[in-house]
């Protein structure tokens, strides 16, 4: 994800990384009341666990139509939304950031709820749909670049959240791994295609200079006075 600032100042690229994404466990059964199965939990969080309200002033929720008040707004962390429901859907999310004249981060993310994990599918365990990104801030406004780095970090996490964090740093590396490959192999395509397009390019030089000798006329075929 990147930012475009209105007004660049400062020379530099600054990176924060972040976690998104949902929990979900099943109540073991349909709920009379509104035929809801699941509870779910909806979040962004900062990756290095550092004070996020420095530089973001607020995040914005676009949840599925259906429920009410389907736009929430978080001035403050946690940036999370707990609810519940039946199905799955597509989330918008966008993240405010504290100078105003920095354009705001929109991005969509599909909620999850099902598995085909026996311990998810029965409600032993729960969910866990999370992605790894990073803010990047390309050349910030002089207030934002203070605002981000003057960020400290929260005290320490409880024992749930640091098995979360070595989930998200598993998946970070798995991430980056995948990008890495698809590169790699993009590369490896790039320079088969040129290959293929010089071996057209000699078989189309070829086929010309021997339209040009043929018809040229030979030393034979020129009539001389």
């Amino acid at each position: 994800m990147s930012t475009i600032t209105s007004e660049s100042r400062i020379p530099v690229t600054i990176v924060k990384p972040i976690v998104y994404g949902n929990t979900a466990q099943h109540f073991g059964s349909k709920r009379d009341s509104d035929g809801h199965t699941h509870k779910w939990k909806l979040y962004v969080r900062s990756f290095n666990n550092d004070d996020m309200t420095k530089y973001i002033n607020r995040i914005q929720f676009r949840l599925h139509e259906t429920y009410p008040n389907n736009v929430r707004v978080l001035n403050q962390p946690p940036y999370e939304i707990e609810e519940s429901g039946w199905g799955e859907f597509e989330t918008q999310i966008t993240i405010f950031f504290a100078d105003p004249c920095e354009k705001p981060v929109v991005f969509y993310f599909h909620l999850k709820l099902f598995s085909t994990e026996p311990d998810i599918v029965v409600g032993r365990k729960p969910l866990v749909n999370e992605y790894y990104d990073e803010l990047v801030f390309q050349e910030p406004s002089d207030l934002l670049a203070r605002a981000i780095n003057s960020t400290q970090l929260l005290p320490i996490s409880t024992e749930e959240n640091r098995a979360i964090e070595q989930e998200y740093a598993k998946r970070k590396i798995y991430t980056v791994t995948r990008i890495k490959r698809a590169r790699e192999r993009v590369r490896h395509e790039i320079q088969d295609l040129t290959e293929r397009l010089c071996l057209t390019q000699q078989s189309i030089k070829h086929v010309r200079q021997r339209s040009i000798t043929l018809i040229s006329p030979t030393n034979d075929n020129i009539i001389r006075d």
